[in-house]
């Protein structure tokens, strides 16, 4: 089975859960930091992921992290499922999926933008507001630095592409000046 069938199949099951316990949102916020952890702690990813590992081992370093980051039992049983079937590996993407089931009931949407340079508060604010007026939705910002697009930016909002970046007007004016367009 694909790992994003899955994902979605758990980030549903999870989210079910947390609608009947009106916790949706504890839920997202205990996923995006367990999976940050998993993220920056190599040596955490490789104990949880690996087959290698004994289950005791891993469900009692998973019960150390959990109480030091005061996860919910809830989130507890979640993640001991998740070592129990072997899901671990899909974490990441039960997080994308879980944003996404809370993003369609709340009615807001997700914009990637690429950009040369990181971005500060106001100028992440102002972009979310003009790409609201584009989509008439409430939209959530995720930046990735390219520092490749030497300037501008390319924003892509429920599958639709607007290109800004100065990598592409080049590239679009050596286009036309050899005649290919």
């Amino acid at each position: 089975m694909k790992s994003d069938v899955v994902a979605k199949r758990y980030a549903r099951a999870l989210f079910d859960l947390g609608r009947d316990e009106g916790k949706e949102k504890q839920f997202l916020e205990e996923l995006q930091n367990i999976a940050q952890l998993v993220r920056i702690s190599d040596d955490f990813r490789s104990l949880l992921e690996s087959p290698l590992y004994d289950i005791t081992l891993k469900r009692r370093v998973l019960k150390e992290v959990a109480s030091k980051i005061s996860l919910s039992q809830y989130m507890s049983n979640f993640l001991n499922i998740l070592l129990d079937k072997e899901r671990f590996t899909v974490l990441a993407e039960i997080l994308d999926a879980y944003k996404e089931i809370l993003d369609k009931l709340t009615g807001r949407v997700r914009a990637r933008v690429t950009c040369a340079a990181s971005l500060n508060g106001d100028q992440l604010k102002q972009i979310a507001q003009t790409l609201s007026k584009v989509v008439k939705k409430e939209v959530d910002v995720d930046v990735i630095v390219e520092p490749s697009l030497i300037g501008g930016m390319i924003a892509e909002v429920e599958g639709m592409i607007y290109d800004g970046s100065v990598k592409t007007q080049i590239m679009k004016l050596k286009q036309s000046l050899k005649g290919e367009i």
